[in-house]
């Protein structure tokens, strides 16, 4: 046998050596969300730990009322669980209504994984009672054990979304319309939001979906 077969035939054998040590080394992909709202010093620089690792900020517990008329305290019902907010209101003459049917797809993906949540929040709470919450709900099929519709104080709503959500909110003056954001907040288990999306949009739900499931598999990573 001649050098240059020698030499192609152990090429060859070595082929299948080099794709079981690539398939091991960098077969399995890890992807990662990014985290939003990182926080910032009164010079505006963001803070890091002690390891160099930048710190964001956590999604505050809140105390409201839900669609069944029952105290929602978000330490208790959101324990462990990953979860979309929103912010609408009832008697929202379009825009809320695209985000409910949106947030239905949301609900049938993870029907079946009872560790993933939906969090509508009115910014009409004067009107939108417990009662009205749990109309507007049913129009969607919401599972009250999945997806919450609620509503409280209108200080204590319009505080949670401009200071931890960042999203803006305001009554038109002298008007029963409302200023609100039409994006949906992924939060995860530590209380970060880590993806925003436009809820009107079924291409940027999609998204939405496909990054919940990254989520998960960041989670089923660490165990």
């Amino acid at each position: 046998m001649s050098n240059i077969k020698a030499l192609v035939l152990g090429l060859l054998l070595l082929v299948p050596i080099f794709v079981f040590i690539f398939i091991t080394t960098f077969g399995e992909h890890h992807f990662s969300l990014r985290t939003y709202f990182p926080v910032v010093d009164d010079a505006g620089e963001v803070v890091y730990d002690a390891k160099g690792d930048t710190i964001f900020r956590r999604i505050p517990d809140f105390t409201l009322t839900t669609q069944e008329g029952e105290t929602f305290e978000k330490s208790e019902e959101l324990k462990d669980d990953i979860y979309v907010v929103d912010f609408f209101f009832a008697t929202c003459p379009g825009i809320c209504k695209k985000m409910s049917s949106q947030l239905t797809r949301v609900q049938e993906a993870y029907r079946d994984n009872p560790n993933i949540k939906l969090v509508s929040i009115t910014v009409n709470p004067e009107h939108d009672s417990a009662a009205v919450l749990k109309n507007y709900a049913d129009q969607y099929n919401a599972n009250p054990e999945k997806w919450y519709f609620l509503t409280g104080p209108r200080e204590k709503i319009y505080s949670l979304a401009s200071e931890a959500f960042f999203l803006p909110v305001q009554q038109v003056p002298g008007q029963q319309e409302f200023i609100h954001s039409e994006k949906f907040m992924l939060v995860d288990k530590e209380q970060r939001v880590r993806g925003i999306y436009d809820g009107t949009d079924y291409e940027d739900v999609d998204r939405l979906v496909i990054e919940i499931n990254v989520l998960l598999d960041e989670y089923s990573k660490r165990k």
